[in-house]
């Protein structure tokens, strides 16, 4: 993989275990989620009994209790303790081991580790936000110069972690990938999937027999790569009148028989399985005998399948990643008359994998003899639609010269109407009071007028001179 640390692991696998202080320089690496809490050691004073993990200054690592790491494959970048994955790629876990004994500890038996074992466990799914833990555990026996005689069990931990931007990437094992590293015969072995599992597996140097001595001669990691997938797809239904031009809603009359194409695509980078198509249909919709057709990888001309699409589904097996699925199928509207100006829905649903489905639907509005489905919606142009639109956008060709006609505009128009009317009204008992009055200043009765409305205004003239 030609990663930084694998490099100066060398040194440490083959170096002398003490008294090389020129070359085990220490290295700034931030510690990670270890444990427990233990005493720490160094190169140049090892541990005087069989303990791992827990030298501060070694050359390949660094803090040694930072000892689980990540990173991309065939990436130049060094391992890390935080990484992003993105689907389709893949990713190493890198875990290393050290009895940190001192080598003049293994004949007393003193720095021999027996029993010793790693194990690791590594996120399944992950969604954004998330922080997906990949954990590496060491474990083993030991005695101490104090106790002998008395075995004790010890274990250390340490952890790494893993983001995305994508939800719903699954990490998978990439099987026969776990190997050891160190410089004895056991250096390539394959680790079994009992890795994967909370008592883990053992190690050793020469053979995997779970016992290692003391000293960085005897040191090595085990790496393993998980694939990034991400399980995505698509659904897209549409309908026709003639089979050519699609739309997600058409207007049909009673009787006739409308098209439905169906789309579904693997847009993901692994392999969906258990593909299964279901129809379901509002009432005044009927699935036509015989039209159904599938078309696929295996069936480029199309596939008439049994009319079981609205029944109990029809199951199109496992599509790999690129996959294209399409179904045409045909129903016929009903000539009933209470289905006149509805719009009726019909949806399709693909299931996968078992617990995950997608769906999607297309309608028909049915239209029938003299009855007209447009609407200030459909055809903006109709003469009732056109002060609605205005008040929306008066902007539009031929707003500014309609009237405004609204609430205050009326009641103005009222009162403008019944100003005149009562103006008239006062004029005529105007006059026909003068009148009584002139009669009465004159002494000639109503009866003696039978002078014309010409006539009466000479007269009102020839009194007003009088007075």
């Amino acid at each position: 993989m030609g990663k930084q640390y694998t490099n100066k692991l060398k040194i440490g696998l083959f170096g002398i275990c003490l008294g090389l202080v020129a070359l085990l320089t220490s290295f700034a690496t931030p510690v990670s989620a270890w444990g427990p809490e233990r005493t720490t050691y160094t190169n140049e004073s090892p541990a005087p009994y069989a303990t791992f993990n827990s030298i501060t200054n070694n050359a390949a690592v660094g803090d040694e209790r930072n000892f689980v790491r990540v990173g991309e494959v065939g990436s130049t970048e060094p391992y890390t303790d935080e990484l992003e994955v993105i689907p389709g790629k893949e990713y190493e876990v890198y875990i290393y081991y050290h009895n940190n004994a001192a080598s003049n500890t293994n004949a007393s038996g003193l720095g021999m580790a027996t029993n010793v074992k790693l194990s690791s466990a590594y996120p399944t799914v992950l969604n954004v936000g998330e922080r997906g833990m990949i954990s590496g555990i060491v474990s083993w026996s030991y005695v101490t110069p104090e106790e002998p005689n008395n075995a004790k069990e010890g274990k250390v931990w340490d952890e790494a972690y893993l983001t995305t931007k994508t939800n719903g990437v699954v990490l998978r094992y990439k099987t026969g990938t776990a190997t050891i590293h160190n410089g004895g015969k056991a250096n390539g072995m394959a680790l079994p999937t009992d890795l994967f599992t909370e008592a883990g597996t053992p190690i050793g140097y020469n053979k995997l027999s779970g016992t290692l001595p003391g000293c960085a001669e005897y040191s090595g990691y085990i790496t393993y790569t998980l694939i990034a997938e991400n399980t995505n797809v698509s659904l897209d239904k549409k309908i026709s009148l003639d089979g050519e031009n699609w739309s997600e809603n058409v207007t049909a009359k009673p009787g006739d028989y409308v098209t439905y194409k169906v789309e579904f695509k693997n847009t993901g980078n692994m392999e969906v399985t258990n593909v299964i198509f279901k129809d379901t249909h509002d009432e005044g919709l009927n699935l036509r005998t015989g039209s159904v057709k599938v078309y696929d990888v295996d069936h480029v001309e199309g596939e008439t399948i049994d009319d079981i699409l609205d029944l109990s589904g029809y199951n199109t097996g496992n599509a790999a990643p690129g996959a294209l699925v399409q179904i045409i199928y045909q129903a016929q509207v009903s000539t009933e008359a209470n289905y006149c100006g509805k719009t009726l829905k019909n949806t399709i649903t693909a299931s996968y994998n078992s617990d995950k489905t997608v769906e999607d639907d297309a309608t028909v509005t049915v239209k029938c003899e003299g009855e007209t489905t447009e609407d200030c919606t459909t055809n903006p142009g109709l003469p009732e639609c056109q002060e609605k639109n205005c008040k929306t956008n008066p902007e539009m060709e031929g707003c500014q010269e309609l009237p405004e006609t609204g609430p205050l505009e009326i009641v103005m128009a009222i009162i403008v109407i019944a100003g005149i009317g009562g103006a008239g009204y006062y004029l005529y008992r105007t006059r026909k009071t003068l009148k009584h009055v002139e009669t009465n200043a004159t002494g000639k009765s109503t009866s003696e007028k039978t002078a014309g409305p010409a006539d009466e205004s000479a007269k009102d003239n020839d009194s007003s001179q009088k007075q």
